[in-house]
């Protein structure tokens, strides 16, 4: 655990004005990032079921491992009635290929799981990455982790991404040169080829501080696979609006768009899906976190007092767990941290290709299960039924922390 660090005099607040909060934190947010080290750390454990450990990289200590047996054989998603995948978002949008992918455009609970007899189909994997967009070293290291674990685990159902997924100013069209460098080739890994990555936005991505169009990602969703102009280069990439629904089995899954805190309409809409919803296992992802131990900490409130902590209130309560990016660091906070919500845990993905140290002014977080900014990383959901296990994981394969939650 990330110990408390030396209390210092912050630096002054910015102001009340969302724009200019908005701009503050993102000229921050590319800035003074900078890279530590690795721990060492056996990425497997024995034997062909899972085991549980932790332990802080920041402290020299690297938890146990995880090894599953009796995978689904395939990272591939195909087939409706295998996969259960349903997508839901505000607009009438389709998502390219759903046809071929197997996935069906409707509400948050429409559908139920096909052949729940089945024990595979109790399970979903997921990935969960943020702050991707530089195309380094760094990123292409986590992608080859990842496609390591999907294939190791007998394959992957989705990769969810937290934001942040194009520095510094997101992209400007569906033909934009960023494209190839900082998505289709990072994540043209064998354990990746045939998963979805759904994507919510980041403050790099649209906004105030960006020159990035939002619309522009949303309609990358909806090219044609291909060589050439109007073609995208794989069906990877997910985002058929700036918030949507997404259900896989009996995991429901919300991304939704933190830079736009001040919209009462995604609140309503969304905080409705996720009340709506009949899943074992709720996630709600956005970028921006409710709580961090990281860099960002010392201006979170200042969003928060702006109505960004409302909005997002009113969508995760009621969910299992709120995952955001934004902070190039990996933490997991446990539930009751949010009084008002008290089965939420808090979590952050966010070191998808950098990380960067939080000022000495920033506190552990009181309810902090894990943190390290050591090194870059990302975390793997493992669903089945009632029960999750939750780890991190590092650049190197090695599995930094691992825990076991059962509902």
């Amino acid at each position: 655990m990330k110990p408390l660090r030396a209390v210092r005099p912050p630096p002054v607040a910015p102001g009340s004005v969302v724009a200019l909060l908005l701009a503050l934190a993102a000229a921050s947010c590319g800035a003074g990032d900078g890279k530590a080290s690795p721990g060492g750390g056996d990425p497997t454990g024995a034997g062909g079921g899972e085991s549980q450990g932790s332990g802080s990289a920041a402290e020299g200590r690297t938890g146990g491992g995880s090894a599953e047996a009796g995978g689904v054989g395939a990272g591939s998603v195909s087939g409706a009635a295998d996969a259960g995948i349903e997508i839901g978002g505000p607009s009438a949008g389709s998502v390219s290929g759903a046809a071929d992918a197997g996935i069906e455009i409707g509400g948050p609970s429409a559908g139920s799981v096909s052949g729940a007899a089945d024990a595979e189909l109790r399970v979903v994997r997921i990935i969960a990455i943020g702050d991707t967009g530089e195309g380094n070293l760094a990123q292409h290291q986590v992608a080859d982790r990842m496609s390591e674990k999907c294939i190791e685990v007998g394959g992957c159902h989705a990769v969810i991404m937290n934001g942040d997924n194009f520095y510094d100013h997101g992209v400007t069209d569906t033909s934009d040169a960023q494209w190839g460098p900082k998505f289709e080739q990072p994540y043209d890994r064998p354990g990746l080829n045939g998963l979805p990555f759904y994507a919510v936005l980041g403050n790099h991505d649209h906004g105030p501080s960006s020159s990035g169009v939002r619309q522009a990602q949303i309609d990358y969703s909806r090219l044609p696979v291909g060589v050439g102009q109007g073609k995208r280069m794989s069906d990877k990439w997910h985002m058929p609006a700036s918030y949507y629904d997404v259900r896989i089995r009996h995991v429901h899954l919300f991304g939704i768009d933190t830079v736009d805190f001040t919209s009462n309409e995604q609140a309503d809409d969304m905080g409705a899906r996720v009340a709506a919803s009949d899943a074992t296992w709720k996630i709600v992802f956005g970028h921006h976190p409710r709580y961090t131990s990281g860099y960002h900490f010392l201006d979170n409130d200042s969003f928060g007092n702006s109505g960004m902590y409302d909005m997002q209130r009113a969508i995760y309560c009621g969910a299992d767990m709120y995952m955001g990016g934004h902070d190039h660091n990996l933490e997991l906070i446990d539930k009751g941290r949010d009084v008002d919500c008290p089965n939420t845990y808090f979590a952050i993905s966010g070191a998808g290709s950098k990380t960067r140290p939080a000022s000495a002014a920033v506190p552990a977080d009181p309810r902090q299960l894990f943190y390290t900014e050591a090194i870059e990383g990302f975390a793997y959901l493992r669903f089945e039924g009632d029960s999750l296990l939750f780890e991190f994981i590092d650049k190197h394969g090695a599995v930094l922390y691992a825990k076991a939650i059962t509902k």
